[in-house]
């Protein structure tokens, strides 16, 4: 585009009449009661952000010695509710699973297995590792079934 002679008598691009922005306004100080504020918001958010965290953390690592105590509550009660097994077989079979599954995610364990003539109960509890300082998250599972047994008929 070649330039042209505007109304004015300048050279432009042809926009005749069109003035330029404004440069750029430098901005007022603000108000001193705003001073620091942004500080504040982060010394308050950073901390509370940081927290959040680290429930969520905490919820995972409990979810996650919830599921080793259900499979070794379970492999304990199919043992004890196998033809002509024990209580104690069941209680030693849980055991087992939990030396061999629970690390440092699930300590303090205790494996309880009652038998009757027609059912089996398992229930294992411990404590979740903790993540959070104060918290000790609590692991209670409880599993029963039948006892395996031959009937006539």
């Amino acid at each position: 585009m070649s330039p042209v002679e505007t109304s004015r008598g300048r050279r432009g691009t042809g926009l005749a009449g069109r003035r330029r922005p404004p440069a750029a306004r430098r901005r007022a100080p603000s108000d001193a009661r705003d001073t620091g504020a942004v500080t504040t918001e982060l010394v308050i958010a950073t901390p509370l952000l940081g927290l959040l965290l680290l429930l969520v953390v905490q919820l995972g690592v409990w979810a996650h010695a919830q599921h080793i105590a259900q499979a070794a509550a379970n492999e304990a009660l199919q043992v004890a509710r196998a033809y002509q097994s024990s209580a104690a077989a069941g209680h030693t079979q849980g055991e087992a699973i939990l030396d061999q599954t629970a690390g440092s995610i699930l300590a303090d364990t205790t494996v309880t297995v009652t038998r009757t003539a027609t059912t089996v109960t398992v229930t294992v509890v411990g404590h979740a590792a903790t993540v959070v300082p104060g918290l000790h998250p609590t692991v209670r599972v409880t599993v029963s079934g039948p006892v395996e047994r031959i009937s006539d008929g």
